[in-house]
Order: structure tokens, then C-alpha cells, then sequence
């Protein structure tokens, strides 16, 4: 049996957290796709209000209480949260969470970079 690379997975989540559970449901599917290497073929980019999921304040967004479960799997992994330079920013993110502005130059290099996409709008 020949053991083949992850393929690299890039997640855009374009969805209002406080509108829809489809922001949530795409943190939760980068988990389970990011789970057999802790995240580390994994690329997360936050677009519109979406950073609002690493928000300290959570108590605004659908299903919060998933959220609260995946989240500290994230920050353990140490995956890094790329954050759209237009995006709605939250005051304070979660601690431990990291988090890297980018411009719409370097979203296009990351999708050069993968082998598959997942947009979520």
C-alpha cells in the first residue's frame, strides 16, 4: 500500500455566523477534514462577518454550543485563522487562537497553493 500526502484543503467561510449555522457547519467540516494530521493540510480564510466565530463574545452566533466544542481543537492544532484585510473584525478572539490578516493577492496565492476548495457563502 503506497501512503499518499493529504491533500491540502483550503476552507473559505463567507457566511454571517449570527445569520446562519453554515459558518459553524464549516468549522465543524474542517475538523473532521483536518483530523487524521491535526489540522495541518488545513487552511481556514474568514471573510465578511465570519470572523466573528473567534469571538470571545459567542453569544450571538447559531449554534454556539457546537462552536464552543470545536474551537479549542483549533487553537490546540495552532491552525491558523486567515483573516480577509475587508473582513468585520471582533473586538477580542478567543485566547490562543491565531490569527493573520491577508490581502486579496495572498487568498489568491493560497488558492494556487491547495488541491481542493470548499467555499461557504
Amino acid at each position: 500500500m503506497v501512503d499518499r500526502p493529504s491533500p491540502k484543503t483550503l476552507i473559505v467561510i463567507q457566511t454571517d455566523p449570527t445569520k446562519s449555522h453554515r459558518a459553524v457547519e464549516a468549522l465543524r467540516i474542517a475538523l473532521g477534514l483536518g483530523s487524521h494530521n491535526e489540522g495541518q493540510d488545513i487552511s481556514i480564510i474568514l471573510c465578511g462577518r465570519a470572523p466573528h466565530l473567534l469571538s470571545e463574545d459567542t453569544g450571538d452566533i447559531v449554534d454556539e454550543e457546537i462552536l464552543e466544542k470545536h474551537r479549542p481543537v483549533f487553537v490546540e492544532w495552532g491552525t491558523p485563522f486567515l483573516i480577509a484585510m475587508d473582513a468585520e473584525t471582533p473586538r477580542r478572539h478567543i485566547a490562543g487562537v491565531v490569527t493573520k490578516p491577508i490581502t486579496m493577492a495572498e487568498i489568491s496565492a493560497v488558492f494556487e497553493s491547495v488541491d481542493r476548495v470548499i467555499v461557504f457563502s
